[in-house]
């Protein structure tokens, strides 16, 4: 009897043991892949000195709400700010989610350098402008 409940704990903990490696291993696996997911890409509506910008965003948390504003760096460099907040009293599951968004820079329409940042860290972003809906806008 003592036997068989010697094997039975013996197995519990080298099964736990494996169950913990597994989750570890697998676990850095999902945050490297996180991580190295790419540049957001977002779409800009082109205007003479206006940028009309929208995507879409994973934020880290479902019941994240997500802000953005831009801020000129210099004459030819501007900031995408990205900020993420939530409701205190509310339980959250710890899942990314997507949220769209929309901002307008006032920059030129040529040779101007945007990066951004999420809940200040900086993430690659790729701008993809879309020349036919600004024809399809000013006609």
């Amino acid at each position: 009897m003592w036997d068989m409940v010697r094997r039975l704990v013996w197995f519990a903990i080298v099964s736990s043991a494996a169950s913990f490696a597994i989750f570890a291993v697998l676990g850095n696996f999902a945050i490297a892949g996180a991580e190295n997911a790419g540049p957001v890409f977002i779409r800009d509506v082109l205007s003479p000195g206006v940028h009309r910008f929208s995507g879409m965003l994973l934020v880290p948390l479902a019941c994240d709400e997500l802000s953005v504003q831009s801020k000129p760096m210099s004459s030819t460099t501007f900031q995408l700010i990205f900020e993420t907040w939530q409701d205190p009293s509310i339980q959250c599951p710890e899942e990314p989610t997507p949220r769209e968004f929309r901002t307008v820079v006032f920059a030129p329409s040529a040779g101007v350098t945007f990066f951004a940042t999420l809940d200040g860290r900086g993430f690659p972003i790729q701008i993809l402008p879309d020349l036919s809906a600004s024809t399809s806008i000013s006609s």
